[in-house]
């Protein structure tokens, strides 16, 4: 993973060994489960707010999140294929 600072804030380039994990942070209600995406030596942790009132729209920017990234993931596999057959 590779971090570039741009005008927007700061990128992070998709490469080798990077992970992603649901990780559990404790057994009570007010320790809830991470999302962490983890490649060396930077790591990104989504953490849900403490206020479980607002866990709903959490739910919803990560299902978000899961659909732009199969949209992402189509649009490369896409794109990928178009150029091998451009090199056969």
């Amino acid at each position: 993973m590779k971090q570039d600072m741009d005008g927007l804030g700061v990128r992070w380039v998709v490469g080798p060994n990077i992970e992603v994990t649901v990780e559990e942070t404790g057994p009570e209600q007010s320790c809830p489960p991470v999302l962490v995406l983890a490649g060396a030596p930077f790591v990104l942790t989504l953490v849900p707010p403490h206020d479980q009132e607002t866990w709903p729209e959490t739910v919803a920017f990560l299902r978000q999140l899961r659909d732009h990234a199969d949209e992402l993931a189509a649009l490369l596999e896409a794109r990928a294929e178009r150029r091998d057959r451009a090199e056969r």
